[in-house]
């Protein structure tokens, strides 16, 4: 058996070829999953930026609402949902939460109204949704729900996801929510 190495135009193939196996290998072994590292630590700091500069802007709210809750004043910027009857608010919720889907980007699958619940002097108008987009595009239509005019509250979030294995950010979330709204009661409606 010949032990030599071939040489010639194919010795320079061959050479070319494992050359380019070792590169390709460094890639897939060392390079391709620091990349992947790297940007899986940037969405995240993305996201704790996002998260931090939220928490700022709900702290430096905390002296005027503690100035309010002293002196028994309701802050100006607390505003309800416009309608006589609790079906008029939950259509102008409704308007609001589709206006605010189109402004995002999000696709709505469904949109259900909830039965109103007397809160106090207000009734609770809720909405269920469910909806499909990707992860940023549904952050932002959960910040736009709860900073909109007038505030909704989030509450029992479902998020469906499929495995990614690129975990890419424009993977499409399956998400389904309750938005609630209040409107004020009127005085001789019933509770």
């Amino acid at each position: 058996m010949d032990m030599t190495l071939p040489e010639g135009l194919r010795g320079r193939l061959l050479a070319a070829a494992l050359t380019l196996s070792v590169v390709c290998a460094a890639w897939f072994a060392v390079a391709a999953p620091l990349i992947a590292l790297y940007h899986e630590g940037s969405e995240e700091l993305a996201q704790r930026r996002v998260l931090l500069q939220h928490m700022q802007e709900a702290a430096a709210t905390l002296p005027e609402l503690e100035r309010d809750r002293v002196t028994g004043v309701r802050p100006a910027t607390m505003t309800v949902l416009p309608g006589g009857t609790d079906a008029m608010a939950a259509a102008a919720m409704q308007s609001n939460v589709q206006a605010m889907a189109v402004a995002a980007g999000i696709s709505l699958a469904s949109m259900e109204t909830l039965p109103a619940e007397a809160q106090g002097a207000y009734r609770r108008i809720g909405l269920r949704v469910a909806a499909t987009a990707p992860w940023p595009v549904l952050i932002e239509f959960l910040r736009a729900a709860s900073r909109g005019r007038p505030r909704m509250l989030i509450d029992d979030l479902v998020l469906h996801a499929q495995p990614e294995p690129n975990h890419a950010a424009a993977v499409p979330i399956i998400a389904s929510f309750t938005l609630l709204a209040f409107r004020s009661a009127s005085a001789g409606e019933p509770p």
